[in-house]
């Protein structure tokens, strides 16, 4: 049997929420994916209320950021996206990006990875 565990600084480089990030190291080490998965969804929705999920998407960075900040690990999920991108899809993607962040009040967040760039757009202008 594999088991492998997360510390709070591991969970933090993917997730804004401190206290998520605390919990979820608590509960390592896990025995298997599946453990893994039930642990996350138990603690992400039994233990950390709204406030902490907005951390955590406050902390996310948008779909087609270009920063210097953006982590390598978000960089290499939104490759896909990069790679079919041109000026005017990158720049609709900022536009559509404000648009969903003033409507929700929160980044828009999408498994971005695989996906091209017409497929996020898509995705983010269906739920604006």
């Amino acid at each position: 049997m594999v088991s492998f565990s997360w510390t709070e600084e591991d969970v933090l480089w993917h997730c804004g929420c401190k206290r998520f990030a605390k919990e979820l190291a608590s509960a390592s080490p896990f025995s298997d994916l599946h453990h893994a998965i039930q642990s996350t969804c138990g603690i992400w929705f039994n233990k950390i209320n709204v406030v902490g999920w907005l951390k955590a998407f406050a902390a996310h960075p948008l779909i087609g950021s270009i920063s210097p900040s953006v982590s390598q690990w978000s960089k290499e999920e939104q490759s896909a996206a990069m790679a079919t991108a041109n000026d005017t899809t990158l720049q609709e993607l900022v536009d559509w990006n404000i648009r969903y962040q003033e409507k929700f009040g929160f980044v828009f967040l999408i498994c971005a990875s695989g996906r091209g760039t017409l497929e996020i757009l898509v995705g983010l202008k269906v739920n604006c």
